[in-house]
């Protein structure tokens, strides 16, 4: 079991408040469809589209939660489906029609059942669903992140960290990967051995495996975002103005065409 430098991930309110404290989910919520910003949609319908998505992402993560909570044995003779259909929203509302609906859950419920199978070799998750904060003292910062699974694989002395996502974002795949790098050599002093994203709707797969060059990016990504988000320590994710969003949009744009790194991630 993985336990180096494990006094460095404390979980919230064991601290005090950090001077800057970047979170996952704020930060991804900001990352999300930069299109919005080149031309808005309709208030309306922005609200309509996170209505959805994040309705489907509640029953998704609650069902993956329960399923990897329940004994490895007794999981052969519970269904994904039956677990996902417990969360997932009972009426249309908020999609785009019944027909999305319906396109949505059969898709969602197909592939996650794939992803669950594919992943029967995994018995005992060393982290579920837990929400963790560490220290980058080189950053001069703390940050938070809600881990939905990691595991230690048989034979492995680090971790493979999974993410369960409803609809692919390059954005929030790629800040997902330097803040799970960045998190676990501060936190535990290894690199994860592996990260795993599926996104669901598009019946995606993203692994990546860090190496040291790659978390030099890490780094260097985590402290763009740091200097690009006014305040981030006190301001809600839905409070950031579009001028803030949309500059941290063209920071992010312009480091990654001036770095240009080597490709590690296996599609």
């Amino acid at each position: 079991m993985l336990r180096h430098n494990v006094q460095a991930a404390l979980q919230p309110g064991m601290s005090d408040t950090p001077l800057c404290l970047l979170e996952d989910y704020r930060l991804e919520e900001m990352l999300r469809s930069p299109h919005r910003f080149i031309r808005p949609e309709p208030e309306a319908e922005q609200r309509s589209a996170l209505q959805w998505r994040h309705r489907v992402q509640y029953a998704v993560s609650h069902a993956v939660n329960a399923f990897y909570s329940l004994d490895p044995e007794v999981r052969k003779e519970v269904p994904v489906q039956y677990l996902l259909e417990k969360w997932w929203p009972r009426k249309a509302t908020g999609f785009e029609s019944v027909l999305h609906y319906w396109d949505v859950k059969n898709k969602i419920t197909d592939e996650l059942s794939l992803a669950i199978a594919m992943n029967d070799d995994l018995k005992h998750p060393t982290i579920l669903f837990e929400q963790w904060r560490t220290e980058l003292p080189t950053l001069s910062m703390h940050l938070s992140m809600i881990f939905q699974a990691a595991w230690q694989p048989e034979g492995w002395d680090s971790l493979l960290i999974q993410k369960y996502m409803v609809v692919h974002d390059p954005n929030v795949v790629e800040a997902f990967q330097h803040m799970v790098s960045v998190f676990c050599w501060e936190a535990f002093g290894k690199l994860p051995g592996m990260i795993e994203i599926y996104c669901l709707l598009e019946g995606r797969k993203i692994r990546c495996i860090p190496g040291r060059q790659s978390l030099v990016r890490s780094m260097d990504y985590i402290r763009l975002i740091r200097d690009s988000i006014p305040s981030i320590e006190k301001v809600d994710s839905d409070q950031f103005t579009v001028q803030d969003k949309a500059r941290v949009h063209d920071e992010v744009d312009r480091w990654r065409s001036e770095t240009e790194p080597k490709k590690n991630w296996l599609m």
